[in-house]
């Protein structure tokens, strides 16, 4: 008998509650998993009289099981494959009776010979006789089940299961559609109770489905009468009494051991955060499977943590575990290798390497559903954000490939969210999936990098919401994608410029302004977007205390960027061209003079004024003069003709061909 406590799921507890007093119930959510409830063992078998265990059992298993326990004397059970049938022939043979008309008043005596002459059906797993037909008639089926829900002295319940279904549309549905919902709606408002000496019963109509709003609104909406009931994933609770139940059966474990030991048990109850029953269990298959103990008996250390990643990336070993100390121990040089000053930022980005090398997260270590590390990176553009995000990358992964980056301004329209998740079914570029999905699916250990945020759509901020707390997605296709592997860093340039129609964009911090006061501008900004413009004080809470504002570059900073990319230069004309090419230092302080008249535009402008001033005249002179191979030329001087000519920048060169 099933068991109704305190301690019982509370999806069970409101189903036992609204079957007494509504006639149509809607059970939606995670109804396609395996169901966790209490049953009372029989007297013969338990220790106590009260003794209790929980079981597992499909949603139609348990229904069967739940209804007959409460003695309805009916339990149908309707689909589009099996159409009407019952959970015993006795039953069917009451049903067809009440149906008909016929008088039901001995129905102590239904399973006598009329009971007997039905030919036995085979039975489906979760015990009801199955029957097949072509096609199944809805309404026909849908009449039946009224007339007999209008009964007065046979408790009678009918499950209707995969009811979103039923409908292509729920908010277009074709006339056939509407009429079939109408009729069941009609049904729900006809049905009866019955009361009698034994017992007082709701006839009841319930409808299973993934999503309330699969069905038509005019079924829920101001119908006094209809209640639903949402079936939650698996919570500690039941994941903790998962775990008690099934670590006998895990790979290496003795099955006469009773429970596991404290560190298993708490690290499955973290670590399977957001998994079904039906998943916990694969858990249990792969441990066979691999041969992986879920506890190594000798040192008593847990493995739950290398069994729920093989199960979601499809790896044996972390990437993360990969990673060299050596290599993270020059972690700080390598960085300022490639951005100049930005001590703040440097500092930062090296905590997070740190800790996403550990692996801690706060409160629990080695047990976060949450990214391994998240970074929202703040300051005037062309000062080196995203070149922070490619140089963390290489760093930790060896190429600036595995960093995945999305222009969010792309992604500034109502439907956006859909490039990243995938279309909905029937939508064009479903097959395809998300760019955002795909990606971490393809690659769980990378860096993803999202850049100026505030140009997202607001929609968006809802699938940043979940993946900051839960580390996971659905996509449109129905499949989970983990995020607990990535590092998610996001870039804004709020707080830098305002834009207006009268005056066009303003500068709202300058290079001359102190750090200190140009970051309190920033962060000022930012709290006033996502509170105020955005509405949305939750997002910016899930940031935390993540935020790094970045610097303008300043003098001296300026020299060491064009240095840097003078150095590149030449690195690549020696590796492109076999040219031994030589820079004048008149010619790079030139360069440096005119690049600090662009500092208001960073790095990138930096970048700019070299291509300008000195890439593209090497590259004329280059091909002007037909240098060869294996020669060395040595810029001289770099003339300024002028901004009203044509060529405003040329250079002396001395060639000397080998």
């Amino acid at each position: 008998m099933i068991v109704l406590n305190e301690e019982s799921p509370r999806w069970l507890r409101e189903l036992a509650r609204f079957m007494a007093i509504k006639n149509l119930l809607f059970v939606y959510g995670n109804v396609n998993d395996l169901v966790s409830f209490p049953i009372r063992i029989d007297s013969a078998e338990a220790a106590a009289p009260d003794d209790v265990r929980w079981t597992e059992s499909d949603l139609s298993g348990f229904f069967r099981r739940f209804l007959t326990g409460l003695n309805y004397e009916i339990v149908g059970w309707a689909d589009a494959v099996e159409d009407l049938s019952f959970a015993t022939p006795e039953m069917e043979v009451l049903f067809n009776k009440i149906e008909s008309g016929r008088d039901v008043s001995q129905t102590e005596q239904r399973g006598d010979s009329e009971a007997h002459s039905l030919p036995r059906q085979p039975e489906s797993s979760a015990g009801v006789p199955a029957r097949r037909t072509d096609v199944v008639d809805w309404n026909r089926t849908i009449s039946r089940i009224s007339r007999v829900v209008q009964n007065t002295q046979v408790p009678s319940a009918f499950v209707i299961n995969f009811a979103s279904h039923l409908a292509t549309s729920p908010d277009r549905l074709s006339k056939e559609e509407r009429t079939l919902f109408t009729k069941i709606l009609k049904a729900s408002l006809n049905t009866r109770e019955v009361v009698r000496q034994d017992g007082r019963w709701n006839n009841l109509l319930i409808l299973i489905c993934e999503k309330l709003n699969d069905l038509p609104t005019f079924l829920y909406i101001n119908n006094p009468r209809a209640r639903s009931i949402n079936i939650e994933a698996p919570d500690r609770q039941e994941r903790g009494r998962f775990i008690n139940r099934y670590y006998r059966h895990f790979h290496g474990v003795s099955s006469d051991s009773t429970e596991p030991p404290t560190s298993v048990a708490s690290d499955f109850v973290a670590l399977t955060e957001g998994l079904t029953h039906y998943e916990m269990r694969s858990l249990v298959s792969l441990s066979i499977k691999e041969g992986i103990p879920i506890c190594e008996q000798e040192t008593g250390v847990s493995n739950v943590k290398r069994i729920s990643e093989m199960y979601k990336y499809g790896v044996t070993t972390s990437e993360w575990d990969k990673i060299e100390s050596t290599k993270l121990r020059d972690a700080e040089s390598f960085i300022r290798e490639r951005i100049k000053g930005q001590d703040v930022a440097v500092g930062r980005v090296l905590d997070i390497i740190k800790r996403a090398k550990i692996g801690l997260a706060a409160g629990e270590s080695n047990r976060s559903n949450r990214p391994r590390g998240v970074l929202f990176f703040a300051g005037p553009t062309g000062v080196g954000k995203t070149e922070m995000a490619k140089a963390l990358t290489e760093l930790l992964f060896g190429e600036e490939e595995r960093l995945i980056r999305f222009d969010m301004s792309e992604y500034s329209e109502q439907q956006s969210d859909q490039r990243l998740l995938g279309a909905p079914p029937g939508y064009v570029g479903y097959e395809e999936g998300g760019q955002l999905t795909n990606a971490v699916k393809k690659n769980p250990f990378s860096i993803l990098l999202f850049d100026e945020i505030e140009k997202a759509h607001g929609s968006i901020f809802d699938k940043f919401l979940q993946i900051l707390d839960d580390g996971r997605l659905t996509d449109s296709k129905g499949d989970t994608v983990y995020f607990s592997e990535c590092i998610i860093i996001f870039t804004s340039n709020l707080g830098t410029v305002a834009r207006s129609e009268g005056t066009g964009a303003q500068m709202l911090v300058t290079p001359d302004m102190p750090y200190p006061q140009m970051k309190d501008s920033i962060l000022d900004a930012i709290r006033n977007h996502f509170n105020f413009t955005l509405g949305r004080p939750e997002i910016l809470n899930r940031f935390g205390d993540n935020f790094v504002v970045f610097d303008f570059i300043k003098p001296p900073l300026d020299e060491q960027i064009v240095d840097m990319l003078i150095k590149k230069l030449v690195s690549a004309t020696k590796h492109n061209k076999k040219i031994s090419l030589t820079i004048e230092k008149t010619v790079r302080d030139h360069v440096v003079e005119l690049a600090r008249k662009n500092l208001q535009h960073g790095g990138r402008g930096i970048r700019n004024i070299v291509d300008a001033v000195l890439v593209n005249p090497l590259s004329r002179t280059l091909f002007d003069k037909n240098a060869q191979p294996h020669s060395s030329i040595c810029v001289k001087q770099l003339l300024d003709k002028g901004e009203d000519t044509a060529v405003r920048f040329h250079l002396e060169v001395e060639v000397n061909a080998k």
